[in-house]
């Protein structure tokens, strides 16, 4: 084994991990993009709190934490959710908001 080779080798092996971690990365947003909007538009339609959580869960993960921010005639949602994959512990976390207006009652 050449020396080019033993130092090439742990290149090689971090860059596959950053390239790892970029892909989770993107669908950890992926999937924060898609609960938030979900989780918007049910706390546009009035749906109870519960519902939201689960929503946000069963579409982001078990790890993903939500927050609801009311504004006047709004409901805005905010997603996080930690990235997984070989460089996790740098605390990567990929989030997404949405902002809707609260539909009224017909």
């Amino acid at each position: 084994m050449t020396a080019e080779f033993a130092v090439g080798i742990p290149a090689v092996i971090l860059l596959l991990g950053a390239l790892l971690t970029a892909v989770a990365a993107g669908v950890a947003q992926v999937r924060a993009e898609e609960a938030v909007r979900a989780a918007a538009r049910e706390l546009a339609r009035g749906e109870p709190a519960a519902v939201v959580a689960a929503t946000v869960q069963r579409m982001a993960g078990d790890g993903a934490a939500h927050e609801v921010t009311p504004g006047p005639g709004t409901v805005t949602v905010t997603v996080r959710i930690a990235v997984p994959g070989p460089l996790a512990a740098a605390g990567l976390a990929a989030s997404a908001s949405a902002a809707l207006p609260v539909e009224s009652p017909s």
